[in-house]
């Protein structure tokens, strides 16, 4: 068994014992809380979808040209990199968009790729199911100091997440820039997870693999949903070659269906909110001033650095037997005893952990 289906088979535990209600403290999920969610709804926070759209009829996202063009403007002014309508698939969701893109692979029958550590457990969900084998390039992980991936000397698909979101850290530029030149040199594709992108702590927009890996051998998933913390609405989009677009959008709408008339509503709010000067920068303080409390309150013995995203690599003080937790093993990584995923948005998690260290 490779270590990636280990490791789902790891997460696959911890979804059992999350279910127990009575169980330990989750310092590690997936969802968010903060101040700002009716601001960032607009309208759809106090009017009923029917008022704001047609409820009759199917929401059609994938032939909402507006949408898709105002998705292509806006990464053409973050990523200062030209995009076209023609380049972005709108969905309903990250997970919809990795089971596409799995069963493509499947379909064009590719049963071996490449990838980078850590992957999102739902590719090795996919991949057992599919019988594709995928082949890890590194032991280490991209933001370690002696990172040396071994990328294979032939055409194949490269899977890499950007930013490694459990501990907050992007791909360095120059580990993308050698991704780059590797896919032009043998015509590799490359699928970036970047589900956790634009939430940088600097404030910065701009993501580096926007500009460093090639556009025509390059997909990129964008998750606005996580961009807001708002993960009740589900909103994502693919930006593909333009070769692909068709081919990947059709093979989307019929596995999964459209999304409802909300969902497509949602996906142009937080377009717009992404086009604002503003976009979700009161968020991104938000989670800031959390990681000062929890750093500051003696709930922990080390921590990660971290620059981007709501999550943070880090060993409590607490007793590791009273926390239901990620650890590294959840990322096929090494060198981390003690060190644990933590939420910074889960304010219930991060005042247990205050509680339990000062015990």
């Amino acid at each position: 068994m490779t270590s990636l289906f280990r490791m789902l088979d790891l997460h696959e535990a911890v979804e059992r014992e999350r279910l127990d209600q009575g169980g330990r403290l989750f310092v590690s999920d997936y969802n968010g809380g903060h101040p700002f969610v009716a601001d960032y709804l607009g309208p759809l926070a106090h009017t009923p979808p029917s008022l704001l759209g047609d409820v009759t009829r199917y929401s059609a996202i994938d032939e909402d040209q507006a949408l898709r063009a105002k998705i292509a403007r806006l990464h053409s002014t973050w990523d200062e990199v030209e995009y076209g309508p023609g380049q972005v698939i709108p969905a309903g969701g990250s997970s919809s968009v990795l089971g596409t893109f799995c069963t493509w692979l499947y379909l064009s029958g590719v049963r071996r790729v490449h990838y980078l550590p850590p992957v999102y457990y739902k590719f090795a969900y996919f991949f057992r199911q599919f019988g594709i084998e995928p082949v890890r390039v590194s032991e280490q992980h991209a933001h370690d100091r002696d990172f040396a991936p071994e990328l294979p000397d032939e055409r194949t698909v490269l899977l890499l997440t950007d930013p490694l979101w459990y501990a907050g850290q992007p791909v360095p530029a120059q580990v993308l820039k050698r991704i780059g030149e590797w896919q032009r040199a043998t015509g590799s594709l490359v699928f970036v997870d970047g589900s956790f992108q634009y939430l940088r702590w600097d404030g910065g927009r701009r993501e580096e693999s926007a500009a460093a890996l090639p556009a025509d051998l390059t997909l990129r998933l964008v998750s606005p949903t996580k961009y807001l913390s708002i993960h009740g609405y589900r909103c994502a989009h693919l930006l593909a070659p333009e070769h692909l677009r068709e081919p990947l959008a059709e093979l989307h709408i019929n596995l999964h269906g459209d999304v409802t008339v909300a969902d497509r509503l949602f996906a142009h709010r937080a377009a717009d909110l992404m086009l604002d000067g503003e976009g979700n920068r009161r968020l991104v303080e938000h989670i800031r001033a959390n990681y000062r409390r929890l750093f500051h309150s003696g709930a922990l013995r080390a921590s990660a650095p971290v620059e981007t995203g709501y999550f943070l690599f880090a060993r409590p003080a607490a007793p590791v037997g009273r926390l239901l937790a990620l650890d590294q093993r959840h990322f096929e990584l090494n060198g981390h005893d003690g060190f644990v995923r933590i939420n910074l948005l889960n304010e219930a998690a991060l005042d247990g952990l205050q509680a339990l260290a000062a015990r």
